[in-house]
């Protein structure tokens, strides 16, 4: 207010502003009409462009599932090559090699894999293929000894693979049981002299199922041989049907090592309910906003007259004295933001303005909590005086106005002034030391190499989860770890081949455990997995299965492949079992797996008494 600004004059432009919120009020309601409209189309306009991305990803996601599934089967057989490669294997050994490949639960869609051998026949120029070794023996007992030169596709893709010296693949085609069939082949030298040709059999409806996984909801997807060849399998995503309407579909043809795979995407409106039809949520939604702030907006223009009479007032009064501790406080370096006693804010510096992204005048009138949480209260009890700081500066965490936060280092004050009690508060950005003591903190509670928690964390961890379990009735399991064959891998290929093994069984480890579950490092090769909330044993058990699973398959080094096993120790905590009780008996059964034949899991004796 302008000094000497007379009690009329200001009581005159007040009642004017006052008529203005009225007409503001009438205005503010056909505006938010407009709005609404607007802002509802837009956000219509946003759900399908939403939903177009998410679809865009979902077909990148199918590709890149596709790819992974032919690669690991190539890899397979590549593995399969070599084993043929650096001897003359017998049957039996043969059948002991496709058994260490677990083929079951690894590669579901091989039924089998063979050596093929090239024979001169007794005409000249014909080549026999007699199938000499398959494996298992019990997955096509027909196909031993049997000869593929009369399959003339199973015959290209034979020849082809021994010119090229590469991995050939056939199409799916129906046997003499009217199955449909697949098959890889790749040739195999010994001593620099070509033997024949290492193959598998493989179910093309169960490779379809392992590359399309869960399409997710209201995905329904596809994938068929080549642009135009047979459809392999289809998989529909939750709340998916093949009756629903397409909002939205896609071929995607992919070439995979000369080979070429076709994706078949489409989405129904359950992918994405919100981005078909008009939206009418956000249209009503700021309808009834605006008719709020009209509300609004006529109340207070009916009270603005008699409210801020008042107010002309007490502004004459108080102008002289707040311009010159304006003054002071514009002038320093820290946020400074004095209140009353209830915490309401009534001033703030440019200082404060630059820390918190407010305004003053948006920050008049706002409790102290809204900047700084660590001092918000309640009004019906007293005020600042119920935070109770000590003299000093506490590190806190402040709001910002676009409700990003930062740390700070408060100190505040009180005093009174002509009776009235309010109080100074004193703020500098600590981001930096905040930075620095939290990068302290990881580095005293996390492995180096594998990022996992390291053992001082995981002891924390788990003595709370005791405790967690103990007040809730709810069983929790330790997985206690330890990789068979690792010291081969550093003797064989060299201590940075290990680390890589290390951070690699690291990587396998998060992704089978469940949201909430704890990895830990606790030294060398020796593993550890911390799971709550269990429902029952079998849980941990599903856990343990997985973690061998997945830490069995071979590792690429740079030196070539690497393969590890991993036994495992699960002691499940007992009511009233300490933290380390729980921890030794999953040790002493991982001792005992590798006992028992390392390569597995095996429980701990349950605590008797």
């Amino acid at each position: 207010m302008r000094k000497g600004l007379t009690f009329e004059a200001a009581r005159q432009q007040h009642r004017k502003r006052g008529r203005s919120l009225i007409v503001a009020a009438i205005a503010a309601l056909a505006l938010g009409t407009l709005l609404s409209f607007v802002v509802a189309s837009a956000w219509g306009a946003d759900r399908r462009d939403a939903a177009q991305a998410r679809f865009d990803d979902a077909v990148a996601t199918q590709r890149t599932s596709v790819s992974d599934t032919v690669r690991a089967y190539q890899r397979m057989l590549t593995v399969t090559q070599g084993f043929l490669e650096v001897g003359d294997p017998t049957a039996a050994q043969f059948t002991r090699f496709s058994e260490s490949l677990q083929l079951t639960d690894a590669h579901p869609a091989v039924i089998g894999l063979e050596f093929i051998e090239r024979r001169r026949a007794d005409t000249p120029g014909v080549w026999n293929y007699p199938v000499t070794m398959v494996a298992p023996i019990t997955a096509a007992p027909t196909l031993l000894n049997s000869d593929l030169a009369a399959d003339a596709s199973a015959r290209q893709a034979l020849e082809q693979a021994g010119r090229n010296g590469g991995l050939t693949m056939t199409p799916p085609k129906d046997n003499p049981y009217r199955q449909m069939r697949m098959q890889i082949v790749v040739p195999v030298h010994r001593d620099g002299t070509f033997v024949g040709w290492a193959g598998a059999t493989l179910d093309p409806a169960i490779l379809a199922r392992e590359m399309l996984g869960d399409p997710g909801d209201g995905v329904i997807a596809s994938v068929r041989w080549d642009t135009d060849g047979a459809v392999l399998g289809s998989a529909l995503g939750d709340g998916a049907s093949t009756e629903d309407v397409a909002q939205l579909s896609t071929s995607d043809p992919d070439v995979i090592d000369g080979t070429t795979w076709t994706i078949e995407l489409t989405v129904t409106k359950s992918f994405a309910p919100d981005a078909f039809g008009y939206p009418l949520a956000p249209f009503v939604g700021g309808i009834a906003a605006t008719l709020v702030v009209a509300m609004v907006l006529l109340a207070l223009g009916r009270s603005r007259v008699a409210a801020l009479d008042l107010a002309a007032r007490l502004g004459l009064d108080l102008a002289a004295s707040e311009a010159r501790a304006k003054a002071v406080m514009d002038s320093a370096v820290e946020a400074i933001v004095t209140t009353d006693g209830l915490g309401h804010i009534e001033s703030a510096n440019p200082a404060a303005e630059q820390l918190f992204s407010w305004t003053e005048s948006e920050l008049v009138g706002r409790p102290v909590g809204d900047l700084i949480p660590a001092l918000a209260v309640s009004e019906a009890g007293g005020g600042l005086h119920d935070v109770r700081w000590e003299e000093q500066e506490h590190m806190v965490e402040a709001q910002r106005k676009d409700e990003a936060t930062v740390p700070v280092d408060v100190s505040l004050t009180s005093t009174s002034v002509h009776g009235v009690e309010m109080f100074t508060l004193i703020a500098r950005d600590a981001t930096v030391r905040k930075l620095h003591e939290d990068q302290l903190e990881h580095q005293a509670t996390h492995d180096p190499l594998t990022g996992l928690a390291n053992r001082k964390l995981f002891d924390e961890l788990l003595v709370r989860a005791v405790f967690r379990g103990e007040r809730g009735r709810r069983a929790l399991a330790v997985l206690y770890m330890d990789l068979d064959g690792f010291k081969d891998v550093n003797d064989v290929f060299g201590h940075q081949a290990g680390d890589r093994v290390l951070s690699e069984t690291a990587r396998r480890l998060e992704s089978v455990i469940r949201p909430g579950d704890i990895v830990a490092r606790l030294g060398g090769d020796e593993f550890v997995v911390l799971c709550e909330n269990l429902a029952s044993p079998d849980d941990a058990e599903k856990i343990a299965t997985r973690v061998v699973q997945a830490v069995g398959q071979p590792i690429a080094v740079a030196a070539g492949v690497a393969t590890v096993t991993a036994s495992v120790g699960v002691a499940i905590g007992a009511l009233g079992e300490s933290a380390a009780s729980v921890v030794a008996r999953a040790d002493e059964a991982m001792y005992r797996t590798k006992q028992d034949g390392k390569a597995g899991y095996r429980f701990a004796n349950a605590i008797i008494g």
